[in-house]
């Protein structure tokens, strides 16, 4: 009887259990709109992933202390809906690139794309198009894809090439496993080599996709992580720099293109990732639609100590890399094509020297970073548009 009893009661337990939780995912539900709370990242059969449209996230590292909202529109960029059809006196900008791009660790408005949009005023229309962990074989393809059919008046590639080579290498993402695309030249032409098939999905992954739509769950989830981040504020010692698993001699690695000398692989990723510009060039020339190339400067290049710090931590040689190397060999590849690159590392690093450019705990710039980023890229833009160029900003 007393295990009758014990049986009778636990069901009861669960069943009572259940039921808050039902009311409570209805009241979430009826009270609460997030706006949106599907993962930011897709699968995408043409691209490996790409940005998930609608929705509205509050991107969360910790280790690195990145709190910032993330909305994305209907076409899968971060950025406000479009109006729709360019109008007859208005101008588009198309911004390719990656997470320096993107503006990962800052807010919609910080970014250097957003800046270029407030300097242009309202007779251009900027349209940044920047997925975080895309190579420039993706980028590409979403120009040939879907970009030119955006009708743009001019196209900036933003190269990030601390990554850019080895992703373009790689059938899946730097430091991940995420499926893509990616090329390889076959008597001097780009050869696409479709990503693979993706698994099928776990029943444990099933199982939280499906809690991932729970609104009551993530309604304390994102309270528990705002309660995380007030209990941070207090003084505290500041942990050592995260960094990215690195694996220089295989060359996955994001110090891979700085070396001396390239090994055989990828020497060949590097000329993909000059076919891949190329490409992207000529199919701009071929409508007539400017082409310009922007190279985002990086931290390591930018500061000594940040640089100093990092190879201490590898354990990696001064010796071993040559920092101007990879723009070397894209600015020659720019004159030869007569488009302009632009890489203001002097500017860089002397403001650099006045006030901190990238974020104190992660690689990617900081809203100041954006801003000069956006005032360098500004006169060629200008010209590209052929807008009156203004006087230099501060």
């Amino acid at each position: 009887m007393r295990l009758l009893h014990w049986h009778k009661n636990t069901v009861l337990i669960g069943v009572s259990m259940l039921a808050v939780l039902g009311v409570g995912e209805v009241l979430a539900r009826l009270l609460w709109n997030p706006g949106g709370y599907r993962p930011i990242i897709q699968a995408d059969p043409v691209y490996g992933w790409s940005l998930t449209p609608g929705v509205l996230a509050r991107s969360v590292d910790t280790d690195r202390r990145l709190h910032y909202d993330v909305e994305i529109n209907s076409l899968g960029w971060r950025d406000p809906e479009p109006p729709g059809s360019k109008q007859r006196d208005t101008k588009r900008l198309l911004i390719l690139g990656d997470s320096m791009v993107f503006g990962a660790g800052v807010q919609y408005g910080e970014r250097f794309g957003d800046v270029l949009q407030r300097a242009l005023g309202d007779d251009v229309e900027v349209i940044n198009a920047a997925v975080t962990g895309w190579g420039t074989d993706q980028q590409y393809l979403y120009l040939v894809h879907e970009g030119f059919d955006l009708d743009p008046d001019a196209v900036v590639l933003g190269l990030c090439l601390g990554n850019d080579v080895t992703n373009n290498m790689l059938g899946h993402n730097l430091f991940g496993v995420a499926p893509k695309p990616r090329f390889e030249l076959a008597g001097g032409k780009l050869v696409h080599v479709p990503p693979r098939e993706r698994p099928p999905p776990s029943t444990s992954r099933r199982l939280g996709r499906a809690l991932q739509r729970s609104r009551l769950l993530h309604y304390v989830g994102r309270h528990i992580r705002i309660l995380r981040a007030r209990a941070r504020r207090a003084p505290a010692p500041t942990p050592a720099m995260p960094y990215n698993p690195e694996n220089l001699a295989a060359d996955e690695s994001q110090w891979s293109v700085y070396r001396t000398e390239y090994s055989p692989r990828f020497e060949a990723a590097f000329q993909v990732t000059e076919a891949l510009i190329t490409a992207m060039h000529d199919s701009c020339a071929a409508r007539r639609v400017p082409f310009l190339v922007f190279a985002f400067p990086l931290k390591v290049e930018t500061d000594p100590r940040a640089r100093a710090r990092e190879m201490a931590h590898f354990g990696f040689s001064s010796d071993w890399f040559d920092m101007d190397k990879p723009y070397r060999r894209i600015a020659a590849l720019c004159e030869q094509r007569g488009c302009p690159l632009i890489y203001p590392i002097e500017v860089f690093r002397d403001r650099a020297a006045q006030a901190p450019l990238f974020l104190a705990r992660d690689p990617h710039p900081n809203p100041a970073g954006h801003a000069l980023a956006a005032e360098s890229v500004l006169p060629e833009v200008e010209a590209a548009l052929r807008l009156p160029i203004r006087p230099a900003r501060r």
